[in-house]
């Protein structure tokens, strides 16, 4: 699972004169954002690997390579493009014309890297997007992506370049279809299912406005028959975003228990199922969810990717954007199955006392993920850990009690390394030797311990210190941390970065050091701890 964005061209159909065109024009969208590239530079005596500003590299053949971006400071998998064409040429043969036409044996992959939806993601899209745009029907884009943030890319990418770029083929409906060129209804939804990249209900939406009603009975029956019981997810999706465009209770009965050439699923197991669209649950019983929303023409990062996978299979009613009083449900099922009216009230009900039940014991569990969002609203910005310490600025971006607790605990640690005496051996270290050992030290710590990979400026900040205080309590750091025994890797890692990277997190380190009535407030919260 990632966050990807892939690229694929039929090399046969470009000529060598038309891709060396587009690769300059890569190039102006390289140097209009600041892309980063991984770099080997001499510190102190170690050759490190730095983030450095991306650029064309030309050694041996001309190509640049992207890993983030040093705007954000935050970094995935690298991205690469070559002048030369036949750096992709192979000997398939390519008897298509049309990329969409074929299969994945027929095209080349150029980008297959994920970027986990951090800030770079929108600016290679925008460059993928260009080479589509120049070779509409031999290059492909696709990947995590959506409507939304092609047209940012495009926004973005048209300010720089010398005639615009259109939208991929793959998020734009009406230019797909002309594509196909395929007038059976049934046969274009079938392609919209395939090729289109959407949200699911915004496919669904689709499928129900743009084709005849009995083309969507159709297809919507035999998509129900897919699922062997209505309460499976993909079933319970699929009520739900019906009910999100009709409220149409009847009509739904009707495809999904009486159609003849649908699933003709149980009574019984189709109420429990409409149940579990929370169709019947007043807006204000789940409201609280809205923060864990997708935010239109924003990629999704990788943790919210499983976070919304699971979220899916433990409230498959989630996405429902309408009500309908339990009470009105309940009468239009005594209506199509009066046989079933004295249970009708009694399964309703049992499947929503469930759910509310679940909703309310996971509201005591994300109270600290609801409030850090409620924080949000007094002018200032709470982000997660990794955010927060890498982008505070004591301004705009704040830290919770929490996160700054988790400063003091930090300063206490460094403080309490200072002052043990079964670390003499490293004081010596730290309290003998003069700064340019100290930093000769860092550099080893970094590169052969800690696996860090930091930006130019983050090390040239090291160069500059001149304040031997503050080269021992980042040294301090990266010991303790090195000796200890944690299992949270990837908290201290994401820290140290901060720490080396944003110079306020540092000061206030070395702050609440120096602050005695601060450190004895940490030693009595551990006492009582």
């Amino acid at each position: 699972m990632g966050t990807y964005i892939y690229l694929s061209i039929l090399p046969n159909q470009i000529s060598r004169a038309e891709w060396e065109q587009v690769y300059e024009e890569s190039l102006t969208l390289l140097n209009a954002f600041p892309f980063a590239q991984i770099e080997k530079r001499d510190y102190f005596g170690f050759q490190v690997p730095v983030y450095t500003r991306a650029k064309e590299l030309t050694e041996k053949d001309r190509y640049w390579r992207i890993s983030g971006d040093l705007q954000s400071k935050q970094f995935a998998e690298s991205f690469k493009l070559y002048r030369d064409l036949d750096k992709y040429k192979t000997n398939r043969k390519e008897e298509i014309s049309d990329i969409l036409l074929g299969d994945e044996y027929n095209a080349v992959s150029v980008f297959d890297s994920k970027t986990q939806g951090l800030n770079y993601h929108l600016y290679i899209l925008a460059i993928a997007m260009l080479i589509e745009s120049r070779f509409p029907k031999a290059a492909l884009v696709s990947g995590d992506i959506d409507y939304l943030q092609c047209v940012k890319a495009k926004q973005w990418a048209d300010q720089y370049l010398s005639s615009p770029i259109e939208l991929p083929v793959r998020v734009h409906v009406d230019s797909l279809l002309n594509r196909i060129n395929d007038k059976n209804e049934l046969d274009q939804i079938a392609a919209i299912e395939k090729w289109l990249i959407a949200d699911a209900e915004d496919k669904f939406r689709l499928i129900y406005e743009r084709f005849s009603r009995e083309a969507f009975v159709t297809w919507f029956c035999n998509h129900l028959k897919t699922y062997s019981s209505p309460n499976m997810v993909g079933a319970v999706k699929l009520f739900t975003y019906y009910l999100n465009l009709t409220n149409d209770i009847d009509g739904l009965i009707n495809m999904a228990c009486k159609t003849e050439t649908g699933p003709k699923y149980l009574a019984s197991d189709l109420i429990r199922a409409i149940a579990g669209t929370w169709i019947c649950l007043p807006p204000e019983k789940f409201s609280f969810m809205d923060v864990f929303g997708k935010v239109p023409g924003h990629p999704h990062i990788v943790e919210r990717q499983l976070g919304t996978a699971m979220l899916d299979m433990m409230f498959t009613g989630r996405e429902i954007k309408t009500y309908i009083p339990v009470e009105e449900v309940a009468k239009k099922f005594k209506t199509h199955f009066p046989e079933l009216s004295s249970n009708i009230d009694t399964l309703l009900q049992g499947e929503l006392e469930r759910i509310e039940q679940k909703l309310s014991l996971f509201h005591f569990r994300i109270a600290h993920v609801l409030q850090l969002a409620e924080q949000n609203t007094d002018g200032k910005t709470y982000m997660a850990d990794e955010d927060a310490f890498l982008y505070y600025d004591g301004d705009s971006v704040a830290l919770t009690e929490a996160q700054e607790l988790k400063i003091k605990m930090v300063a206490y640690a460094i403080n309490r390394f200072f002052t043990d005496v079964n670390a003499d051996l490293f004081k010596k270290v730290l309290y003998m030797q003069p700064i340019e050992y100290l930093k000769r030290a860092f550099a080893g710590y970094v590169y052969e311990k800690q696996n860090l990979v930091l930006t130019e400026e983050a090390w040239q900040r090291v160069v500059e210190i001149d304040d031997i205080h503050v080269m021992r309590v980042i040294l301090a750091k990266l010991i303790i941390d090195d000796i200890s025994e944690t299992d949270d890797h990837k908290v201290e890692s994401d820290f140290r970065k901060a720490m080396l990277e944003n110079k306020k997190i540092i000061e206030k380190i070395i702050a609440y050091i120096d602050d005695e009535q601060a450190m004895n407030k940490v030693e009595s919260f551990i006492d009582k701890n």
